[in-house]
């Protein structure tokens, strides 16, 4: 037989086409008994693949593509674990090439590993070329004297050339007592992949398919055994078989667990989370602590110490201490956790589940062993602030990020192959904009028409998709997760891979599907903006916590029930803002409904909902008892937790085994669902209800836990969504000025809130050299726009002009400012885009002027500026001021620059006045769908089209102050309005957007001008 020793995955980034499912898959259909993964310099796959081929049945084997440096040459070559030790070794190597790219053999070479020295594309091509037999001599003993039982990998054995030189190698290999082995490349599947591998290639390159100094690589597909005999001895195959069987490597050996909370209590942790728990539920509730929290409580912490997670509470809790000490905000809650008690009495949380009848076993479940998931949030600019007294805390080589992986998703593939193949690129984006991003080429092509008849009537758009198809889904690039943070007990680089960070920080390479199997538990700690708006806004307001606000604020209520919801957490969606306006929301549990039911799926219940509460008498119930646990939800199913709750109570299920009836009913387990029904129905009927009305409920259950969505997050975020509601309410202009700068970078986001603003009243002023900051400022009751908005204007040219006017003084004239900026390192660019936001508006002169003048102002700042002792300065006497270029204003002109560098317009647009007088819809909140919306806009062009059917119609292109839509405009509206019809008007639209990006008119008006 034979192995396989140097195959890539597709975690040999843009280097190798193969998931490892297939590879492995590949392998066994094969008969292969072994398969290694060797990916170049990375190790991202490991955990996976041993997974994967014990699952299929074929020993794994580990090895790594590793790039050696000696003597400033570089060549590539293969190490093979021998056994668990090598794989570390592994590890460090492959921690040292993500640094450095490359290692030297004397760090790379270890006796746990077998090192392969390549024939072809290693440290002997070279000499072979030349035919230089005694030079290869020397690289033989250079690397026996590193590694005495190294071995030569013969590949590239199809080519008569090398195959011939392969020949001599392995002879002269054998005279000095050196083995050779047999080591075809694998990088892709089948033979037909290496067009796609060339893609690949390209891709990865910044080049073209048809570059001559593109490397092929023919011939590197999945050999089977036949294929291998007919290229290699027995002897050489013989070798891979050797290696195979004795690489003995278990990475499922190589465990740790959570870090001991280093407690300086002088009692065991468990018994510390306990008195910790006690003392805080008791403070919580005022020393009045009923025996149903005393019950719950100390349910939870058995459970809790029983399962070993005590140290995983305790690092927690003190992480969220350590936050709320330094007063940074910490969100409520997220997820399932918010059903525990202990995490409510610690602080984690601020949702107290037994007020909302929130269930622990959904949390943690005591009937089967799964990991804790607490995770955490945190404003998004204080998150690393967290993270770094993690660092500190248990130490840099314990706690690390997990990886993530770029894919490339549809459009993704479709662009990269389209620009390989050098499709121009108008062509390309035209079809890639019909992509739906969201499913895959294939369901694009079934069901985008207009995508499929661009594909089929180009024939460089079809091989385009052909080949965009063969790579969509590979990873394109790696990331860190948004979120997860692993701790460990023992050093990380003794257990996982990992990759270092600019920042210094570590990243395992794994992601984080599989990573509990070695003992990593992820504990996520998130970044909300909208947390960031809650913390910043509350440090504004005097003696004020988020915390101790009313949950039964009239104004609050009266926002949501407006539809005044833009730039609120969960809430702002247009379909959501038409859920509340109907519902009209009157006390909290109305929004945690709310944020539960709107999803895919939950949505189709809207509708009874909505009857139900507002007759809350027709309602009919299955049986009474359905009625108390589904009263407060208008008798509708809504939560996980009533489905757990139907379960307990109705058929005499504990909540934990009701929690595993949850799992099998979402998952739709079939053989785990058949026992679980005849146990449901049985203990219903044991609880007195008869066979009919068993059954009845149970099929309620199983229909209605489809859409069930967990209690305790909706809880937790709806708490986030008040707390914003509440303060857009009571406190709207510090709430408009954090939730602007919260969106700084966005065009379009800032763009709706600005248009919100206006709407609401809400006064801006422009960018303004002497008051902008580099984030948005309330002055009294209006918001100054800050510089970084600019386009151009980073948040480091923006501190330091900042800087000059802090430590220099106001600026005197605009030849005082562009002087002083001059020198402080501005540059005519910068400039140009603050004029043409506005920033020089108040020294009097209109933009045009300013424009104008700045050559000769940048020409002025030279001319005074002086060295002196190695320092430059500022003399303004040695030159009078220049006269100032005046220039016509143009508000046409001005409003087009200023649309340039904010990304909207802002001074004035002509279809402000109508829009606020006919009360009309922003092009900026405009989205795909049924809705008939009505627009004012200026006409910006027309291009005129033939329809199939001979007829005349048009595609429009419009504008308001928020942002540019494209519109249709079909022949039956055109032969009306063909003579009306022209640029620089304004105009009322009605229509819809059926496809993303173009509005369908309906009806259409010019008004006069």
């Amino acid at each position: 037989m034979a192995t396989h020793l140097l195959v890539r995955s597709s975690y040999s980034l843009l280097k190798g086409t193969m998931n490892l499912k297939d590879m492995v898959s590949h392998a066994k259909r094969m008969g292969f008994g072994a398969v290694a993964l060797s990916d170049y310099h990375v190790l991202h796959g490991a955990l996976e693949f041993q997974l994967e081929a014990q699952k299929q049945g074929i020993k794994p084997i580990f090895g790594m593509e590793v790039t050696f440096k000696h003597e400033d040459e570089l060549f590539n070559s293969l190490l093979i674990a021998k056994n668990n030790e090598g794989f570390k070794h592994l590890m460090k190597v492959s921690l040292e090439l993500n640094e450095s790219s490359s290692v030297s053999l004397e760090f790379g070479l270890s006796q746990d590993c077998y090192f392969i020295a390549f024939s072809e594309n290693g440290p002997f091509e070279a000499k072979l070329l030349k035919e230089d037999w005694e030079g290869i001599v020397d690289v033989i003993q250079l690397l026996k004297s590193f590694d005495p039982e190294f071995l030569i990998g013969i590949s590239h054995q199809e080519s008569s050339y090398f195959k011939t030189m392969n020949a001599k190698l392995i002879d002269i290999a054998g005279l000095n007592d050196i083995s050779s082995v047999a080591l075809s490349k694998v990088y892709y599947e089948l033979e037909t992949d290496d067009v796609a591998h060339r893609v690949l290639s390209a891709v990865e390159k910044g080049t073209y398919l048809e570059d001559k100094t593109l490397v092929s690589a023919p011939n590197r597909y999945f050999y089977n055994p036949k294929e291998l005999e007919e290229l290699y001895t027995n002897d050489l195959l013989s070798v891979t078989d050797k290696i195979a069987g004795s690489s003995q490597v278990d990475l499922l050996a190589l465990t740790t667990k959570l870090p001991v909370f280093p407690s300086t209590h002088p009692v065991s942790n468990k018994v510390y989370l306990s008195e910790l728990a006690h003392f805080g539920l008791s403070r919580r509730l005022n020393d009045n602590v009923s025996d149903i929290y005393t019950k719950r409580l100390d349910y939870e912490l058995s459970v809790i110490n029983d399962m070993d997670f005590h140290d995983y509470f305790l690092i927690v809790y003190d992480v969220i201490r350590y936050a709320k000490r330094n007063k940074v905000y910490v969100g409520p809650g997220r997820g399932s956790s918010a059903g525990s008690l202990v995490a409510y009495a610690l602080g984690i949380t601020e949702v107290d589940p037994i007020e909302f009848d929130l269930l622990f076993e959904r949390f943690l479940n005591p009937e089967r062993i799964s990991m804790p998931d607490i995770d955490i949030d945190f404003p998004d600019d204080k998150r690393q602030f967290v993270i770094d007294y993690v660092r500190e805390k248990y130490g840099d080589e314990r706690v690390a990020h997990i990886v993530t992986y770029g894919t490339m998703r549809a459009r993704q593939a479709f662009r990269d192959v389209g620009r390989v193949l050098q499709i121009p690129i108008r062509t390309v984006d035209a079809a890639s904009k019909l992509i739906n991003p969201s499913a895959d080429l294939g369901t694009n092509y079934q069901t985008q028409t207009r995508f499929r008849a661009m594909v089929d009537g180009n024939d460089l758009l079809k091989r385009c998709f052909e080949l965009s198809q063969r790579i969509e889904g590979l990873p394109r690039h790696v990331s860190i997760h948004a979120a997860g943070i692993v701790l460990s007990s023992l050093p990380l680089v003794e257990v996982v891979p990992l990759m270092r960070l600019s920042d210094g920080a570590s990243s395992i390479q794994y992601d984080m599907v599989n990573i509990e199997r070695i003992g990593l538990i992820k504990i996520d700690f998130l970044g909300l903006r909208n947390l960031s708006i809650i913390d910043n806004i509350s440090h504004q307001i005097p003696d004020f916590s988020i915390n101790d606000i009313p949950y039964d604020d009239k104004a609050t209520f009266d926002l949501i029930a407006k539809g005044q919801t833009v730039g609120l957490f969960q809430l702002e969606s247009e379909g959501m803002t038409q859920l509340l306006v109907k519902m009209k929301p009157n006390r909290f549990m109305d929004i945690v409904d709310t944020i539960a039911l709107y999803r895919p799926g939950p949505m189709e219940n809207i509708p009874e909902y909505l009857k139900n509460r507002a007759n809350p008498n027709q309602v009919k119930y299955l049986h009474k008892d359905l009625e108390e646990l589904t009263k407060d939800t208008n008798g509708i199913l809504i939560y996980q937790e009533q489905i757990m709750l139907v379960a307990q109570r109705m058929a005499g299920f504990s909540l934990a085994r009701a929690d595993i009836l949850r799992k099998a009913m979402s998952k739709k387990d079939a053989k785990e669902l058949s026992g679980l029904k005849k146990e449901f129905i049985e203990g219903a009927q044991a609880q007195g209800y008869d066979e009919a009305l068993s059954h009845e409920l149970f099929n309620l259950v199983e229909r209605f836990a489809n859409y069930g969505f967990n209690k305790s997050h909706s809880v937790a975020y709806a708490m986030i969504a008040y707390q914003m509601a509440y303060l857009k309410a009571n406190h709207p202009y510090l709430f408009y000025t954090y939730l602007l700068t919260s969106v700084i970078g966005s065009d379009g986001k800032t763009a709706q809130y600005l248009d919100e603003c206006r709407k609401r009243g809400i006064l801006l002023m422009s960018p303004n050299l002497e008051r902008s900051y580099n984030h948005y400022t309330l002055e009294g009751l209006k918001i100054r726009i800050p510089f970084t908005i600019i386009k151009g204007i980073s948040d480091t040219i923006s501190l330091v002009i900042i800087k000059e006017r802090d430590e220099n003084g106001a600026y005197q004239s605009f030849y005082d400012a562009i002087a002083r900026l001059t020198l402080v390192g501005l540059k005519q660019n910068h400039f140009k885009s603050l004029i043409q936001a506005g920033a020089f508006d108040y020294f009097g002169f209109n933009r045009l002027s300013a424009l104008a003048s700045l050559d000769e102002a940048i020409r002025y700042a030279n001319i005074i500026s002086v060295q002196k002792d190695g320092r430059i300065s500022l003399d303004s006497s040695l030159v009078s001021e220049p006269l100032f270029t005046q220039v016509d204003d143009n508000e046409r002109q001005q409003l087009q620059d200023e649309y340039a560098v904010l990304g909207f317009y802002f001074s004035d647009h002509p279809a402000v006045h109508l829009k606020n007088k006919h009360q009309t819809d922003s092009l900026i909140n405009i989205t795909k769908g049924e809705k008939v919306y009505r627009i004012i806009a200026m006409l910006d062009r027309i291009k005129l089209h033939r329809a199939k059917n001979g007829k005349q119609m048009a595609f429009l292109n419009v504008s308001d102050d928020t942002g540019s839509l494209d519109l249709v405009m079909f022949p039956n509206v055109y032969e009306r309005l063909a003579q009306a019809l022209a640029v620089g008007d304004l105009v009322l639209v009605k229509g819809t957007m059926r496809d993303e990006g173009s509005l369908i008119i309906q009806d259409f008006h010019v008004f006069d001008k």
